[in-house]
C-alpha cells in the first residue's frame, strides 16, 4: 500500500472535487478530454471492501460529474468504467473513469481482448439468486 500512487503522490492542488469518501482528479493519461478520476480516499482494492454508505456516495459522485459533463461539453454521452482487483494497474487502488464520450469516437474500435471461455449458464443461475 505505501507504492499506491493515489494514496502517496495525489496532491491538494490536483484534486478538482471531493466528498466524504471520493476526490476527483484528471486523469494522467486521457483517452479523451475531460477524462476524469474517481479516486477513493481509503485504500480499497475491490468494490466489494465498500460499505453501502460509501457506494452511494461514490454513485451520487458519479451522476453529478456526468451531469457536469453533459452541462459544460457538447457530448454524446460519458463512459464510467471501474476497474477491481488484481487486473488494476500497480501501483494504485480501486478507481473510476469517468470519460466525456462522441459518437463515431473510435472507443472501443481498439478493444482487443483475448476471450476466456467461461460457465455462463452458472453464471446466469447464480444472478437470479440476487
Amino acid at each position: 500500500m505505501n507504492k499506491c500512487i493515489f494514496c502517496q503522490q495525489i496532491k491538494s492542488e490536483q484534486i478538482l472535487s471531493e466528498t466524504e469518501h471520493f476526490m476527483v482528479i484528471f486523469d494522467i493519461n486521457p483517452v479523451q478530454t475531460g477524462h476524469l478520476l474517481i479516486v477513493s480516499k481509503k485504500h480499497y482494492m475491490d468494490i466489494r471492501e465498500m460499505s453501502d454508505e460509501v457506494l452511494f456516495d461514490l454513485v451520487k459522485l458519479e451522476k453529478n460529474l456526468v451531469s457536469k459533463i453533459y452541462d459544460i461539453f457538447e457530448v454524446d454521452g460519458v463512459t464510467i468504467a471501474q476497474n477491481n482487483g488484481s487486473i488494476m494497474d500497480i501501483g494504485t487502488h480501486c478507481h473510476v473513469h469517468v470519460i466525456p464520450r462522441y459518437k463515431n469516437d473510435g472507443f472501443w474500435d481498439n478493444q482487443k481482448v483475448v476471450h476466456h471461455e467461461n460457465d455462463i449458464l452458472k453464471l446466469k443461475e447464480n444472478l437470479l439468486k440476487i
